[in-house]
């Protein structure tokens, strides 16, 4: 018997892990606002955050695989959420948003 747990993210909390790993790992964000957040399902479940610079110009910015699970792990451990290092972690969508199902042995 195995137990699974979902980590279901809302769309500012999954922005907020996005633009804190970003930083962390030297690769920040275009400056500008946050103009929108797209969620694809298939193949592999992709986010794409669109951010309006000042001046008006739009910037997609693409996040999936690995980039995605690092920034939602880290956010969990930042915000004292558990996530037992030795479990498997995959990326889901549950009711049109991102998840990290954590499988337990």
């Amino acid at each position: 018997m195995r137990e699974m747990r979902c980590i279901v993210f809302e769309d500012g909390e999954l922005v907020k892990a996005l633009m804190a790993y970003r930083r962390r790992s030297g690769k920040p964000l275009p400056s500008g606002q946050i103009s929108g957040l797209e969620i694809e399902k298939k193949p592999e479940v992709i986010v794409r955050m669109s951010i309006t610079s000042d001046a008006g110009e739009t910037v997609v910015v693409p996040s999936s695989g690995a980039e995605l699970a690092a920034a939602m792990i880290a956010y969990c451990i930042d915000t004292r959420v558990p996530v037992p290092a030795s479990s498997n972690k995959s990326i889901t969508t549950i009711d049109g948003h991102i998840a990290l199902k954590v499988m337990l042995s």
